[in-house]
């Protein structure tokens, strides 16, 4: 690792917002955008149908085309993953955020036009388009991030990644008011909403450097220095890692193809562990826990509108805990944070279990729900939230690294799938100790956690790799 630390600089920090914005924001917003103006876009379905094709959908087919609309995105989702690593090698990071920029805006505009054109297929489209978008952005977006900043930055910058998806929600939310554009004419510009972040964030993505990893792995050894002088402006830094780049680039050759990292037995536990936290990190009930929050509000004597801006403030407190992702990626380890946030998360989500019970009953254990709601959330986001959309950054070296984080994140995908397939189902046969499924999950992530992963702040990728080439046989301690 090269010597000297480097704190944030200006431009560093100009990339980091600006390439969250233009593409994470985004498909955090098309998470939280759907729900306010469900029943609008319902009621467009059933009329659009019936002048269309003249064909009145009864109330379960109708549900069913609303459940298409929401999953397509994780279809999509799925779908684009496998192709993060191609994309990746051929067109650079930047290149490959620039395309899921465009394939957003394309995403916006059938989605702003779908009412107008009387299309339930241009809907669906722009949701499918929008998740392939999103699946190269969380392949790529993390290594984009780390392999610009200095070693001792790389969690720091691997949290904006979540920092983006929270907030996105929270303004997809936000867009999503009555009051604003949720009402039954203005939905469509609700849900191209996105558009907006997308052209402020990806503005000067053309001024942005490429990855100085990716270049010398195309062997552009001259730009790669050029690079990282802009970068680092420190010539003695700038050496130091340049010295690094060449004999990891000697080492790896050119690339890795997916297929070599599948097949090699020394990466079987790097890649377990990335899958495996990005599957932990969707099955963990982040997503299914807002499924109660408005029952809890509820529940607690809280009328529906006010239960619904709590809501929203368990959203808020929920994208400002990410904003501690920073500083607590710099200065604590991977291990503990990541131990911490999937014990804590399983033993606040069984309270919760047990406040939902008892609420039925015992009304005041609706404000204990609310505290255990609330704890969860800021313990997830810890380490469940953050640590896997960089950890791959972290174990992987740059060859292997696209095909890599390209299996997390359709493993993240598929997780958020089955979650919201099989959570609604479950909920009505088994009521809230559904949740013990997301419990199971998270000690499996502990327990993965402990004994598996090594420390990984302030490492190099080559001496992490070393601790886990013998699989399930490592010894990290």
């Amino acid at each position: 690792m090269a010597e000297g630390k480097q704190g944030w600089t200006g431009l560093l920090m100009l990339i980091c917002v600006s390439i969250t914005v233009g593409t994470v924001i985004p498909v955090g917003y098309a998470f939280g955008v759907v729900n306010a103006p469900y029943a609008f876009i319902r009621s467009w379905i059933m009329e659009s149908a019936l002048t269309r094709y003249s064909s009145r959908l009864g109330d379960s087919q109708v549900t069913i085309m609303m459940s298409a609309v929401v999953s397509i995105f994780l279809i999509g989702g799925m779908l684009g993953a496998p192709f993060a690593p191609i994309f990746s090698a051929r067109l650079g990071r930047r290149g490959i955020l620039t395309l899921s920029g465009l394939l957003l805006l394309v995403s916006c505009i059938c989605q702003l036009f779908c009412r107008m054109a009387n299309s339930i297929e241009m809907l669906l489209l722009g949701r499918l388009i929008a998740g392939l978008a999103a699946a190269l952005i969380y392949a790529t977006q993390p290594i984009y991030l780390v392999e610009l900043a200095p070693a001792e930055l790389s969690g720091s910058v691997g949290v904006f990644t979540c920092i983006g998806i929270t907030g996105g929600i929270v303004l997809g939310q936000v867009f999503s008011f009555d009051f604003l554009l949720g009402t039954e004419k203005l939905w469509p510009y609700a849900l191209s909403g996105s558009a907006i972040f997308v052209l402020i964030g990806l503005a000067p993505i053309f001024w942005f450097p490429e990855s100085p990893r990716f270049l010398m792995s195309q062997g552009r050894r001259e730009k790669a220095r050029v690079t990282l002088m802009r970068l680092r402006r420190d010539e003695g830094r700038v050496n130091a890692e340049m010295a690094e780049f060449e004999v990891t680039s000697e080492a790896q050759g050119q690339g890795v193809t997916t297929k070599e990292v599948l097949c090699n037995s020394r990466l079987k536990m790097p890649l377990i562990i990335v899958c495996s936290f990005h599957f932990v990190q969707q099955m963990s009930g982040i997503s299914a826990i807002w499924f109660y929050s408005i029952e809890i509000f509820t529940q607690s004597g809280f009328t529906a509108a006010v239960a619904m801006w709590l809501n929203f403030a368990l959203g808020l407190l929920n994208f400002i805990s990410t904003l501690l992702g920073p500083w607590l990626m710099r200065s604590f380890n991977r291990r503990l944070m990541m131990t911490i946030s999937c014990l804590f998360s399983a033993i606040f989500l069984t309270l919760l279990v047990v406040g939902l019970e008892l609420m039925l009953t015992i009304r005041e254990f609706s404000f204990a729900c609310i505290v255990f709601l609330s704890l969860y959330l800021i313990t997830f986001n810890m380490g469940l939230g953050p640590i896997p959309y960089f950890i791959g950054s972290e174990i992987f070296e740059t060859a292997s690294r696209p095909s890599a984080m390209a299996f997390g994140s359709f493993f993240n995908w598929l997780g958020n799938f089955v979650l919201s397939m099989i959570f609604p189902t479950l909920n009505s046969a088994i009521g809230p100790f559904v949740f013990l499924i997301c419990v199971v999950f998270c000690v499996y992530g502990f327990l993965l956690t402990y004994r598996y992963l090594p420390e990984t702040r302030n490492c190099d990728t080559k001496d992490v790799a070393l601790l886990m080439e013998n699989g399930f046989k490592s010894k990290i301690k």
